[in-house]
């Protein structure tokens, strides 16, 4: 089941995860100012609720006038949404049936509420190797067939702000192609206002900025948000606007907000202060981290941690970060923080702390011919491993039944190990089914590779249609499984990976054995390469091939 789309509302992440939340929780996944409302809202909330009983000002004020001359806009530049969310949906429906340009990573409403709205959609990526800028030559050539462009400045996911040079460059360019531009400032108000493109839309007509009081203001539950454009811009997007669709107490709250610069420079260099200590923290344990300006952090675990595994533990551990699942290009490799009070970001730091602290597991590949003591020497290789830590003993097995000797010997064998200390898992295939098995003090033996191989090539034989005679096939399950091992070291101890060497034997002039000795061959590579022990076994002892120094 797909993960909820947006931070907040951890007892559903929760509930789709199928795991039972905690009593306390710690929610990193959402954005807003740790420190509250403002004080002054508490101080006249008593004022407030009498205008509960009548009807709001149908064109939102006191706030749209406040906001007015909080920019030094005229109001006919002004439209209010209940919430931001509102005024993205009012802009979406301007291109039903056209066509609009997203950048990706990006906020997940853009492409929501243009695909309901009928819009035709053209994805660009922003680069990981380039920090995720903005392609700014690429979005040029692609505006040339759209009706309008999205740009979120900051970036939500990555914080990362656009140069007033890149923003004036593409908004020109858009001006000469009567292409549109929305420029999201959900996040401005973190970083600085003399920052937003309001004071510039008086000259570009086909700019819409889109504003929110959600996060920086700390009143997510009230829904409140603005837009600014040329007058008739927003006549157009007015006529789609419910009637009083901003209450009367969102009115008056979000005019004492923006009353507030004491509050606003706090909270600003609270975040800032924060983002630093987290910054430093994360890069000092191997992690990539996107320099972001506002009030999160973009970040990706150093390679051997699956951002997987870290979120899922945090969260077993009453502490919530945002995934990204849902983000293009990042594909839930990354995790993203909101920064909350000193105190909760210390209590994050320490989590994290032991889950990045973990080093990945051992690999040692073992091959060689029959009889030839390697799976003797690979046990007593995992044994002594376990007997270090105090591990369990785990044996993956991928030998299937063919016939009646063959059943024996894996129930003797079985039974043998059973007695002796170890947990079997039968796999004969799909290796990648082992995981939620495993656990982070296993001492791993997988037997072995060749059988493994053999078992994934000739699935659907009877059928006439077996793998090993589909060359996409059989590379999805080599990549699989590659994948598969790296995983097992990420969650486990140590790995022992036997497999038996047949590369001394003349080449079968079959096709179909001489396609699995190749794909054999180049999956021993593979393995030996992200191997830190690579041992072949003859007649019993080890010759060591490779042997990497363990820190």
């Amino acid at each position: 089941m797909p993960l909820p789309n947006h931070g907040a509302n951890p007892h559903q992440l929760y509930e789709t995860l199928n795991l039972e939340q905690p009593s306390t929780v710690l929610d990193f996944s959402e954005n807003c100012n740790p420190a509250g409302p403002p004080e002054a809202i508490q101080k006249e909330w008593n004022e407030l609720l009498p205008k509960i009983a009548r009807y709001p000002d149908p064109n939102g004020e006191p706030f749209r006038t406040e906001v007015a001359e909080f920019h030094g806009i005229d109001v006919s530049q002004l439209i209010l949404g209940n919430g931001a969310a509102e005024i993205l949906s009012l802009i979406a429906n301007r291109y039903r049936g056209k066509r609009a340009l997203l950048v990706h990573p990006t906020f997940s409403e853009y492409e929501a509420t243009l695909t309901a709205a009928g819009a035709l959609i053209t994805h660009v990526q922003a680069s990981e190797e380039n920090g995720f800028t903005l392609p700014i030559e690429e979005l040029k050539n692609a505006m040339e067939t759209a009706d309008v462009l999205y740009i979120c400045t900051p970036n939500n996911p990555t914080g990362v702000l656009p140069s007033r040079t890149e923003l004036h460059t593409l908004i020109q360019h858009a001006n000469t192609i009567s292409c549109d531009v929305i420029l999201d400032e959900a996040f401005i108000d973190w970083v600085d206002e003399t920052l937003t493109f309001i004071s510039q839309v008086k000259n570009y007509p086909n700019v819409i900025v889109v504003r929110s009081m959600t996060k920086l203001y700390a009143i997510p539950g009230i829904r409140l948000g603005y837009a600014v454009s040329h007058p008739d811009r927003i006549d157009t997007l007015k006529q789609s606007a419910p009637h009083w669709n901003i209450n009367a107490i969102a009115a008056q709250l979000g005019t004492i907000c923006l009353k507030q610069a004491d509050y606003r420079q706090r909270a600003i260099r609270q975040a800032t202060e924060e983002r630093l200590k987290m910054t430093t923290f994360l890069t000092e344990h191997g992690c990539t981290v996107i320099d972001s300006v506002a009030n999160f952090i973009l970040f990706k675990p150093p390679v051997h941690i699956a951002a997987q595994n870290v979120f899922k533990s945090l969260l077993t551990q009453g502490i919530v970060v945002r995934h990204t699942e849902n983000f293009k290009g990042l594909n839930g490799h990354w995790l993203r923080i909101g920064m909350k009070s000193a105190d909760d970001m210390g209590i994050l730091r320490k989590a994290l702390g032991l889950l990045l602290n973990k080093t990945q597991g051992t690999l040692t590949f073992i091959s060689g011919g029959v009889r030839s003591g390697k799976s003797v020497y690979a046990e007593q290789l995992v044994r002594t491993g376990a007997n270090q830590t105090g591990g369990r003993l785990v044996y993956i097995a991928s030998g299937t039944a063919t016939d009646d000797e063959m059943a024996e010997r894996i129930a003797r064998h079985r039974l043998d190990r059973a007695n002796d200390g170890w947990t079997t898992i039968e796999q004969p295939t799909h290796l990648e089914d082992v995981l939620p098995k495993l656990q982070a003090s296993d001492h791993v033996l997988w037997d072995c590779v060749t059988t493994w191989l053999g078992n994934e090539a000739f699935e659907g034989w009877e059928s006439g249609t077996p793998c090993i005679l589909k060359p996409e096939c059989m590379e999805q399950k080599v990549s699989t499984l590659l994948d598969t091992i790296e995983q097992i070291q990420n969650r486990t101890n140590q790995l022992v990976i036997v497999s038996n060497e047949v590369f001394d034997e003349p080449l079968k002039t079959e096709e179909v054995t001489r396609t699995y000795t190749h794909i054999l061959g180049r999956l021993h590579q593979a393995i030996v390469g992200k191997a830190d022990t690579a041992i072949e076994m003859d007649s019993g002892l080890p010759i060591v091939h490779k042997q990497r120094e363990l820190k």
